[in-house]
């Protein structure tokens, strides 16, 4: 019998992630570079070279648990009333900008036990970064958003894949696996060394073993001891595989009664200045991180990212019931007046809102995607025969910056 994507959740920030469609990695090939040498027509050697792996995720999921999580925050225990941000008041806002390194561990379930059943073995993806989340909404398609992070390294292991989460004190420099930690042998089959801990991150920072921290194994268990003591308040986490049972939290998945299945075009309204923009047939967001991973002597794991640069654009596809609406829509999008003309060439900024309801109860709203500065291309005239023309307008964030706010922009 195959894996079955019903033996694999990922949970992260100390939760399982709801209404995953599907998740991996992309292209996991190592680079290589063949050596050779003068007066020799044979290959000397094959060096692998430097990854930078992709882990997806795409998720019905509209509430702002996503969110929360990429920007830092963090769960207290398996279950939707405690999922990260599940405290956060109405009006919390979420930027993008404030997006930091993260950790997923995908536990996969024994398929001879039940429903529920024991871990049997599991994947992590340790020290990732968000680089990019894309929300796409359609008048009679489900609401989706996909999450891509980037790092240099994954795991696999027939042990439960466990992340662990503790909070500085600004004394505290040592913190113990609750299990004992499966080694990991570095260099493969003839390396003499081991790592036992990965993705160690205090505050959304990724921490570099030997510089940032140590770890020593304590009567099994790993003890990780930072050279400087984790701030107050802030986060430290990191994770391993453990040797020891874990049941597979497959029943904690929040029900239709905690957050819609999906939701559809009928409850999503996109707004432009706060007035609603009729006619939408579609919309979408997409925010992305350019950068490149950073890498030191004497050491096969990333220690950080460098961001040279963050963007956010989308479009917006409206189909005008008549020629009136859409010359307002022009003027909406423009500033310009409807009675001149409106060129090629706009630089008007406007405020962009996608406000999501619960469908269940529409006026109340789950989340609201707000770009307060973007900037709208004139659409074109796609005119097809025998069918309504549908016009497409781009636009792009002026700052590159987008914000998601838990219910209502404040």
């Amino acid at each position: 019998m195959s894996v079955h994507a019903g033996q694999i959740i990922h949970v992260a920030g100390n939760n399982v992630i709801d209404r995953v469609q599907s998740a991996g990695l992309g292209d996991v090939r190592v680079p290589t570079e063949v050596i050779r040498e003068v007066g020799n027509r044979e290959v000397v050697d094959k060096v692998p070279g430097e990854p930078d792996f992709s882990f997806s995720i795409e998720t019905f999921d509209v509430s702002t648990e996503p969110e929360a999580w990429l920007t830092g925050k963090v769960g207290t225990g398996l279950g939707s009333a405690a999922a990260p941000g599940a405290t956060d008041p109405d009006g919390t806002e979420y930027k993008w900008s404030d997006c930091g390194f993260l950790n997923v561990a995908s536990p996969w379930k024994d398929d001879k036990t039940g429903s529920a059943g024991v871990v049997q073995a599991g994947h992590l993806v340790a020290g990732y970064y968000p680089t990019r989340i894309r929300y796409r909404f359609g008048v009679s398609d489900n609401a989706s958003q996909e999450i891509e992070l980037s790092g240099g390294a994954f795991y696999y292991a027939g042990f439960p894949p466990v992340e662990e989460f503790f909070t500085g004190t600004g004394a505290q420099t040592a913190f113990d696996s609750s299990e004992d930690a499966v080694p990991h042998r570095i260099g493969g089959e003839s390396g003499t060394t081991f790592r036992h801990v990965f993705g160690v991150i205090v505050d959304r920072v990724l921490q570099t073993e030997g510089t940032d921290y140590t770890v020593a194994i304590v009567g099994g268990n790993a003890r990780v001891t930072f050279t400087v003591a984790p701030p107050s308040g802030k986060s430290v986490r990191f994770t391993y595989f453990a040797n020891a049972a874990r049941s597979f939290p497959q029943p904690v998945h929040a029900s239709t009664l905690v957050k819609p299945g999906a939701v559809r075009g009928r409850n999503i309204c996109v707004k432009i200045n706060t007035s609603k923009l009729p006619g939408t047939q579609s919309a979408e967001l997409e925010a992305t991180v350019e950068g490149e991973v950073e890498r030191e002597f004497c050491n096969d794991e990333i220690v950080g990212r460098t961001i040279n640069g963050r963007d956010c654009t989308g479009t917006v596809t409206v189909r005008a019931r008549d020629i009136a609406r859409m010359l307002d829509l022009l003027a909406q999008i423009t500033g310009v007046a409807p009675g001149e003309v409106f060129g090629w060439l706009n630089q008007h900024e406007v405020d962009l809102a996608i406000e999501i309801q619960n469908p269940k109860n529409p006026s109340q709203l789950l989340k609201t995607l707000v770009v307060d500065d973007a900037i709208f291309q004139v659409p074109g005239t796609p005119a097809r025969v025998n069918a309504p023309t549908d016009f497409e307008m781009r636009w792009e964030s002026k700052s590159g910056d987008f914000s998601v706010f838990k219910g209502a922009r404040p």
